[in-house]
């Protein structure tokens, strides 16, 4: 490999990437992109009602600023008008942004929002008369009290850059002393860190809760032994399933499935045989089943799965493969598998076909076990 290699000269590069991007973003960082895009998404849309009360706040305080100019003036003039439109422009913005759905529209909303913020804020600062920096003190606040709030990186660091450039330009045209400067420049770089630092803090603390949150989810829905769904979950996640494959046109379908003499073989083998056959028919399920299926342990060696765009046909293949796939399996103990089948008719629900999956499930048993019954044909 030559010292000109893009893909060694690349390595360093994406290494420095990944440890800054940690640096300022914190646990969120370290996700995969997909799972990354969806946790900006929550903590947005968690944060909303804090931003709604940031702009109004950021709007009261363009107006106090605004009214201290006119006091200091002691008259009114076009700039102070313009001023004053600003603040109101503002007001109806920050109401504005609260009742905004979109996400988008609130990032186009909150940037110009922001810019015209800014425009306000500055005013004041171009007519203070004498060297003194204390109306550019406002500016120390905004660091402090946005970048917290903000959670794409992109609408981060570029709002940072605007504001820093709009405090850099107001500096850089100030007459007061170079000290003073200096030191307005030192508080708020430090402002800056302790936004950027309260920032990672939010975003790992939320980070932390979502995951805490899913956990005890997934612990909630799902069986300990097989890693199924439990009945509960499968209730949640499978009856919003079925409601979305039937409104799409699909014909869904619900197997019921039983191992067969299961009792038997916890008598004869031990009850951790039988839970080792329930281990498998887990296994065996979680392997079958497709993106947008869903399959569960009811409870004892009762399982359900949900085919939301499967046809009979599908169906009962899936269910062949099922039994052939567990009794190789499970052949030491010589277990088998009764399946019943339901495909949804309108008006169903999914307690209606897991109830007429159940009565083919039991028609199979009453035939000899180890075999597949369709319901609507019993």
């Amino acid at each position: 490999m030559t010292a000109n290699d893009p893909v060694q000269n690349a390595a360093p590069a994406l290494t420095a990437r990944s440890l800054l991007r940690h640096a300022f973003e914190g646990e969120v960082a370290g996700l995969p992109a997909h799972e990354r895009r969806e946790q900006y998404r929550r903590q947005i849309q968690l944060l909303h009602a804090a931003m709604s009360n940031l702009l109004l706040g950021m709007t009261v305080l363009a107006a106090v600023v605004a009214l201290a100019e006119s006091l200091i003036n002691g008259a009114l003039s076009a700039r102070l008008a313009w001023q004053a439109a600003g603040v109101a422009a503002l007001a109806v913005m920050a109401w504005r942004y609260r009742h905004v759905v979109s996400i988008r529209r609130r990032r186009v909303l909150g940037s110009v929002f922001g810019a015209l913020l800014l425009a306000c804020l500055a005013l004041p600062t171009l007519r203070w008369p004498g060297q003194s920096l204390l109306p550019m003190a406002v500016f120390l606040l905004l660091p402090v009290t946005w970048l917290p709030l903000l959670v794409r990186p992109h609408m981060t660091f570029g709002g940072l850059a605007v504001a820093t450039a709009v405090v850099g330009a107001l500096a850089w045209q100030s007459p007061a002393p170079a000290g003073e400067l200096g030191l307005f420049a030192f508080y708020y770089a430090l402002a800056t860190a302790a936004g950027l630092l309260l920032r990672r803090a939010r975003s790992n603390l939320a980070t932390r809760l979502d995951r805490r949150v899913e956990t005890l989810w997934q612990r909630a829905v799902s069986d300990p032994l097989t890693g199924l769904l439990n009945r509960e979950g499968w209730m949640n996640l499978a009856g919003t399933a079925l409601a979305e494959a039937t409104e799409a046109g699909q014909v869904p379908a619900v197997l019921f499935i039983d191992v067969d003499y299961f009792k038997r073989t916890n008598d004869q083998h031990g009850h951790l045989v039988g839970d080792q056959l329930l281990v498998m028919l887990g296994e065996v399920l979680a392997a079958r089943i497709g993106t947008g299926e869903y399959c569960a342990r009811l409870g004892g060696e009762e399982f359900a799965c949900l085919l939301p765009g499967a046809s009979l046909d599908h169906a009962r293949r899936f269910a062949e493969r099922l039994g052939q796939d567990y009794r190789l399996r499970a052949s030491e103990f010589g277990s088998t598998l009764s399946i019943g089948i339901a495909t949804w008719r309108p008006g169903d629900v999914l307690n209606d076909l897991l109830a007429q999956a159940d009565a083919a499930l039991y028609q199979a048993k009453r035939e000899g076990r180890d075999r597949i019954v369709v319901a609507n044909s019993v």
